[in-house]
Parts: structure tokens; sequence; C-alpha cells
């Protein structure tokens, strides 16, 4: 068994560590920031040095600042050093071929190496976990030219996009009104009642309108016309200042929700969906009905087997149900764009100048 040093303060020993002797130097990090690399540059451009990094090179990972690219990058241009991605990785090791290993709590970060409750060993022998190490890195991804070129690219993706997603954030947030129960149909497909051709001819399926709830779809356009004129149009969402959004939009919804309520549940509006549905059951008893003869309705006849299907595709007393269903609803939406196109063009609406003036002029 290696004894082992209890090391309280990572960075002293780190830094003690890489000023040794080495010729082969690990650094095996989950975390990797250029501000606590920056400091062991010198000893890392040494002539003939030969240095391996693990670490973790997702998407996510870089996206979210836990390795930073610049660090990455740094350590890329370091003659004899060479990254790689091991997915999974938690250990916090530094070890060299001479002057042991340090294992530890500490990733390659100002706070792991300064916190204080970080924690180490330092092992005088390290020939036992450099054994370890060289698995680790046999195992390890290796990213080719492309690969490091299309990560660069997303990481620069990523930035723009929280760029932007902040300015939006600071200016107010996206809103969109959606519509439910505006519009229903039902697709009778002859297979679903055992019928798959009419002698040579294959059946088709057919589509049935069952209602159109018009009030619904006039409520959303009437909002959608509130907020285009005081925000702006994305791909059918409103940036909106946020005094707008939190002083004002709530109650002009809810008004507007209660009116639909009670459009939906006059007689005039029962009395119209229900037509709607009884020209649907017609419609789909005649499409039923041409059908009788292919199916199997274990010896119903036809009146009643036709009479059976429509109950259960559009049951009576469905309108009241439909109009009771119906309504609206609206989302505030957190918009962080992640391609370029998306990008730019939130870039461009932020510089729309109905926005910069919606700025100046009111408290958002």
């Amino acid at each position: 068994m290696m004894a082992g040093q209890p090391v309280p303060i990572l960075r002293t020993a780190l830094h003690a560590l890489v000023r040794g002797p080495w010729r082969q130097l690990w650094l095996v990090s989950p975390s990797l920031h250029f501000s606590a690399l920056q400091g062991l540059l010198p000893e890392l451009e040494r002539e003939g040095a030969k240095i391996r990094v693990l670490t973790d090179l997702s998407y996510q990972a870089i996206g979210e600042g836990r390795v930073e690219l610049t660090a990455l990058q740094r350590l890329r241009r370091l003659e004899g050093c060479e990254v790689r991605w091991q997915p999974d990785l938690g250990a916090c090791v530094y070890a060299a071929d001479e002057g042991g290993a340090l294992v530890g709590s500490g990733p390659l970060t100002v706070a792991g190496l300064d916190g204080p409750h970080q924690y180490g060993v330092h092992l005088p022998e390290a020939a036992p976990v450099i054994a370890d190490l060289e698995m680790w890195w046999e195992s390890a991804r290796r990213l080719s030219p492309q690969e490091w070129e299309a990560l660069e690219e997303r990481v620069g993706l990523r930035r723009s996009a929280l760029r932007v997603g902040s300015e939006i954030a600071r200016l107010g947030a996206f809103v969109r009104v959606s519509a439910h129960g505006t519009r229903r149909s039902r697709r009778l497909d002859p297979r679903d009642f055992g019928a798959l051709s009419l002698g040579n001819v294959r059946l088709r399926p057919m589509d049935v309108t069952l209602f159109r709830l018009d009030p619904v779809s006039r409520a959303k356009e009437e909002l959608d016309a509130i907020l285009a004129e005081r925000g702006l149009e994305w791909n059918g969402q409103y940036l909106v200042p946020r005094y707008f959004l939190e002083q004002e939009w709530p109650g002009i919804f809810a008004a507007r929700e209660r009116q639909l309520a009670a459009d939906l549940r006059s007689p005039e509006q029962q009395a119209a969906v229900a037509a709607q549905l009884a020209e649907a059951r017609n419609a789909i008893a005649s499409y039923l009905g041409d059908l009788y003869p292919f199916v199997d309705a274990d010896g119903a006849p036809a009146d009643a087997w036709v009479a059976q299907q429509v109950e259960r595709l559009v049951p009576e007393g469905m309108a009241a149900a439909v109009c009771a269903e119906a309504g609206l609803q609206y989302r505030v939406l957190t918009i962080l764009p992640e391609d370029a196109r998306s990008i730019a063009e939130l870039d461009q609406l932020l510089k729309d100048p109905r926005l910069r003036s919606v700025q100046m002029t009111l408290p958002i």
C-alpha cells in the first residue's frame, strides 16, 4: 500500500508537482478553466515535455462553462500536449513520471484549487496511478481536426445565443397564445373496421371535420393583435416589455378568457356546434353504410351497426363537452437560439427601431 501525505492546499501541491523534474505529466479533471491553467504554463512549455490531458469535451460541459474553450485551445498549442475526451469523468488526478501523483477533490479551476473545502493526497509513487490512467487514455476519445472545428463553432453559437438571450431577458419576454378546441376532425380508415378492399379496389380513408369553434379562433387573433401592437413578432411569438407582461397582460387575458367562456356557453354557440356535429354524423353514417357489406358486423343489421359506430365516434351530447373543454392559454417563453440563422434573426429583431423607442420611453 502506498503511503500518502494529506494535502489541504491543492494549488501549492500542484504547482510543486509541475515544477518538478518530470518528462511526462498527466492532467485529469472534469472541469478546466484557463485562470487555473495560466500559472502552470511556464512549466508546461518546457522542451521535450509530454503532456496528456483527460477532460470532458462534451458540448454540454463546454457550453455550460465547466470546461473553457480558451483553456483547451491553449493546451492544444503546447508542443507534445494531447487532449482527449473521457466520458463520465469524475476523478481529479495530477501525476508525473517523476514527482508522484496528486489525487483529490479539486478540479483544475480556481475554486477547485483554492476552495476552503477541497482536499487531496500526494502519493510519492505514481506508477500504479499512471497505469490506471494509461488504460483510461486508451479508451478515451480523440477528436479529429474537423470535430475540434465543429466544437469551436458550436461553442461560438452558444455564446451568441446566451448574449441574445440575456438581452431579451433584460427587455422583457416572449409570449405565445395558443387555442385548444378550435377544430376537431376524425380520420376514418377502413382497416380500423376490418375492411381492406372493395373487390379489387383498395378503400381509402376519409377525413371528417366534426366541428369548428370560430369564437376561440377570433379570441386568439384578438389577443395576438394586442401583443403585436405592444411588442415585436418573431416566428409566431411576441417580444413584449416586461412591465406590460407583468402589469397589464394578465388582466387583458383574463377578461378575454371570461368573454370567450360566456360566448361558448351561449345557446347560439351550443346550437351551432350541435348542427356541425349532426352534419358530421350524417357524413360518417353514409361512409360506414357503404362500408358495411365488407366488414364483420356479427350479424347486426346495417342500420344498427352504423348507428352503433356513429355513436362511438361522435356521441350525442358532445356539443356541450366540446364547448366546455375549449379555451385559451398563454406561455411566457425563454428563447435561447441554438443555430446561426435564429441568432441572426433575433439580433435583427433586437435592432428594430420600435424596440429601441420602447426601451427609452417605457420603464422596462
